[in-house]
């Protein structure tokens, strides 16, 4: 996977400028393929007046991402996805608020500083009660779950077999994986289908009066971690 040049201007133009009042926006941007670890937000800390919104936004992310809360907040927009719609939250209580992405918990965490309507900081939180206060002797308890998965998925056994108006396509997956077939004719994508299939042989079938001649079918596949297969080819003549 390759650091794409639209989240990386999207970091440049979020530290060139503040947002517009009333709203601010952070963008994922992808790590590369050697450390999908590099998997971050556009910014670790941005600071808003109550009652206004942040937008999290994902445009041309190519790995699985999301946004949750951590903390005493609620909110979460959906299961991780590969390039999901923008995600909008109103903050109208001063506080310090948490997000992270679920699947790269360990490297893509920040944090909304809300303040009252002047821009005055945060009150401090009050301290625990003392039966809520460690003793000398309590071991910390961990902060973040660090995904360790780095095994890429597997795509194997592809065959390609011309059915009316389109093709099947069979495969083998060595775990659950979102899975991307692209037809491709002269080096573009005439068609493509994207599907969820758990580990074992499988097959696609992609139906379109349109589709017609000579193509390469090209098959890759993600996991829930953001690990991308090789990606395997076949031929396949439509008429």
């Amino acid at each position: 996977m390759k650091r794409l040049a639209g989240p990386l201007a999207a970091v440049a133009v979020l530290a060139a400028a503040p947002a517009a009042y009333g709203q601010a926006q952070v963008q994922a941007v992808d790590g590369t393929e050697a450390n999908h670890y590099e998997n971050q937000w556009s910014t670790k800390r941005l600071t808003i007046r109550a009652g206004e919104t942040v937008t999290w936004t994902f445009t041309g992310s190519t790995v699985l991402h999301n946004v949750a809360a951590r903390g005493s907040w609620t909110f979460r927009n959906d299961d991780p996805k590969v390039a999901p719609p923008p995600a909008s939250f109103r903050f109208d209580t001063p506080g310090e608020y948490r997000f992270v992405c679920e699947i790269h918990e360990s490297s893509m965490w920040g944090d909304v500083v809300v303040t009252d309507a002047s821009g005055a900081p945060p009150p401090p939180p009050p301290p625990p009660p003392l039966s809520e206060q460690p003793w000398l002797n309590d071991q910390p308890a961990p902060t973040r779950f660090d995904v360790s998965d780095e095994r890429r998925p597997r795509v194997s056994r592809v065959r390609v077999a011309r059915v009316r108006n389109g093709a099947r396509v069979r495969f083998r997956l060595s775990e659950r994986a979102r899975v991307r077939v692209r037809f491709k004719k002269a080096g573009v994508t005439v068609k493509s289908a994207r599907r969820w299939f758990g580990a074992g042989a499988h097959r696609l079938t992609v139906r379109d009066r349109r589709m017609g001649g000579a193509y390469r079918v090209e098959v890759v596949a993600w996991d829930r971690a953001g690990n991308r297969s090789r990606t395997t080819r076949d031929r396949v003549s439509i008429r």
